[in-house]
């Protein structure tokens, strides 16, 4: 059976209640204070059947006064049923709630000309025409226009048939997430929390687990009924009451939205593309405004651009009072606070969960998330957060990909070029590498040019590009150098490619056998006799040892001598122990100490001269200020 939701709408008084009674034989003015004043207040629901068709028609209040309750009731119809009495014709709110389907992007209206009972054919006639000029300038073209009577009963029929005629045909998928926006809480003795609303997506039972979005209380569903009717299940696009556990009916109002655990998210910060109505009044930047969503109205602040003027479209940044699901191109109305009325429509681009001070860069996110291409959407989003873990579920309910074609989209991503994957859950935007590619580089030449040093520990470089992404963008980044030779790396040390710094395949090897002869040794061999030992020339040699010399791996005495830097530490551990038993020491008792011939003792004190780290009186040394 197809079901369709139909939204009764149109200015105060003019019967929509009786029509919506006429139809179904339910009066939905239920409030006390609805009866005393003969107005619809809140939302009125109501349901027949006709063939193979079900409509569930949600009577929307007409008075200006209870607009949002109006938008609340809107926002999930499949139809529009606009009412327009015939003995007042078109009235300001008749042309309001016709913007406003049209900017919640409803496609379908039958418009019903009520009370004809208490008009005459002639003035039938010229309202009939002035609603088809009127109605095409809000994108309706071609609309039925039936006149009824409530009382009589006149036209009860056709409109049943123009009712069928524009019903859903189409079968809706009910994969997505469960979500259910609430438009009604009440409390029933014994039976406690009773929600109510339109499924927007996915499906129910009876005992699932939802959460009340945004903070994330958990609710289990003890009963469901559609339309009076007791269910097992229900889906989307149906109108829905639960019997819930978990919370009071205290707890909750219209707006919050019931949804599948770990699924969407509320947020305060959100990038929106808006339409400003032509009729409007220009808008100075930054305002504050109602914005009117699924069920929800709050009040939010827009900024983002300097001002906004009538039939503009622009993107700008909207930061709501309260935190609010949305997903992509959901639909929204603005209102002013003064002079009241509706100003612009808009839908919903990117939200986010972790706020953004930076409003010309959310700016300029939105204006690459507008169009309709997938794969450049999931590239901005990417472009705008340097790298993202792909969760598959926050990419379809944030960018509108569909969590199936994620994959595709990705690996597109990365043979273009615009992407990179550094795992199977992580993508890393292009720009972000050059970035931390440029910052390298700059880091690098840095240490080359100012520091005796051109080496850095390759950690202590993945932390200083902590400013251009993670870790592993870092990692990545320092591998892709060193693969195109622009850096080199040896022993967990990197430094920009020089002369100095390259070292070929075959002199990467004889430096490790260098290394090699003076691992923990006090008696190294000279330059001399590495070359004998390697039966190598002096020339082979002096590269490697230059490398391994500015790595700090070795340390350079002068005049050939060299030693290990991890042993020559030790030495010096030894010179200040020796100096805390007596202050003055002879090159006997430090060679002794040392355990090394005057062949290495001599020299090593002559460095140590050099480097103040010793003081030389003749014969004795004491602790020089760099000990």
């Amino acid at each position: 059976m197809a079901y369709t939701i139909v939204g009764v709408i149109g200015h105060i008084d003019h019967g929509k209640t009786s029509l919506v009674a006429a139809l179904t034989g339910v009066d939905t003015d239920t409030h006390p204070e609805e009866k005393r004043r003969g107005i619809t207040i809140d939302l009125g629901f109501a349901s027949y059947k006709l063939g193979d068709n079900e409509f569930a028609l949600i009577d929307a209040p007409g008075h200006q006064k209870y607009i949002g309750n109006l938008l609340a009731g809107v926002s999930s119809i499949d139809l529009g049923l606009l009412v327009v009495a015939c003995d007042q014709g078109i009235q300001e709110q008749t042309l309001e709630h016709a913007a406003i389907l049209q900017n919640l992007g409803v496609k379908k209206l039958i418009v019903a000309v009520s009370r004809i009972d208490l008009s005459d054919a002639d003035t039938l006639a010229e309202l009939t025409e002035e609603l088809q000029v009127f109605l095409a300038d809000y994108g309706f073209d071609d609309i039925p226009v039936l006149p009824i009577s409530s009382v009589t009963g006149s036209g009860l029929d056709e409109l049943k048939n123009a009712l069928a005629s524009a019903a859903r045909t189409d079968v809706r998928s009910e994969s997505g997430f469960f979500r259910m926006p609430i438009d009604r809480v009440f409390s029933v003795p014994g039976r406690g929390c009773v929600v109510a609303g339109t499924v927007w997506s996915g499906k129910i039972n009876v005992g699932d687990l939802l959460q009340v979005a945004g903070d994330a209380t958990d609710v289990r569903v003890r009963e469901l009924e559609v339309h009076g009717e007791s269910v097992q299940t229900s889906k989307i696009g149906r109108r829905t009451a639960m019997n819930i556990t978990g919370v009071s009916a205290n707890d909750l109002r219209r707006g919050n939205e019931l949804v599948a655990a770990g699924s969407f998210q509320a947020a305060t910060q959100h990038v929106v593309a808006i339409n400003m109505f032509r009729d409007t009044a220009e808008l100075k930047i930054p305002a504050t405004v109602q914005v009117h969503t699924a069920t929800n109205a709050c009040e939010a602040r827009l900024t983002g651009v300097r001002k906004l003027s009538p039939a503009e479209q622009a993107v700008v940044v909207i930061e709501t009072d309260v935190p609010i699901v949305t997903t992509h191109s959901q639909q929204f109305l603005l209102r002013r606070p003064y002079p009241i009325g509706s100003f612009a429509s808009g839908r919903f681009l990117a939200s986010l969960t972790q706020p953004r001070s930076q409003k010309r860069e959310l700016v300029e996110l939105g204006q690459s998330l507008v169009g309709p291409d997938h794969l450049k959407r999931l590239i901005a989003w990417c472009d705008y957060w340097g790298e993202i873990d792909i969760d598959p579920v926050q990419i379809e309910l944030n960018l509108g990909i569909d969590r199936s074609a994620i994959d595709q989209l990705v690996a597109r991503g990365v043979a273009s070029g615009d992407l990179l994957a550094t795992g199977q859950t992580h993508i890393v935007s292009s720009r972000t590498v050059s970035r931390s590619i440029a910052y390298a580089m700059k880091l690098l030449k840095t240490q080359a040019d100012l520091s005796e040093d051109a080496w850095m520990i390759e950690e202590s470089l993945v932390k200083k590009l902590e400013s251009t992404g993670s870790p592993s963008v870092a990692r990545l980044v320092i591998n892709q150098l060193v693969d195109e030779k622009q850096i080199v790396r040896l022993n967990h040390h990197v430094a920009i490619a020089t002369d100095e710094t390259k070292l070929s395949k075959k002199q990467r090897a004889r430096m490790a056998q260098v290394i090699d002869l003076f691992k923990d040794t006090r008696k190294p061999p000279t330059l001399k006799e590495i070359a004998v030992k390697l039966d190598c020339s002096a020339d082979a040699i002096s590269s490697p040892v230059r490398f391994a010399t500015q790595q700090r791996i070795l340390t350079d005495l002068g005049k050939g001598f060299l030693f290990s830097t991890d042993v020559f530490h030790e030495l010096l551990d030894d010179l200040r122990a020796l100096f805390d038993e007596q202050a003055e020491r002879s090159v006997t008792e430090i060679k002794d100490r040392w355990q090394v011939t005057r062949k290495h003792a001599i020299p090593l004190l002559e460095y140590c001269d050099k480097m103040s780290l010793t003081v030389r009186d003749g014969n004795q040394r004491t602790a020089g200020p760099s000990l």
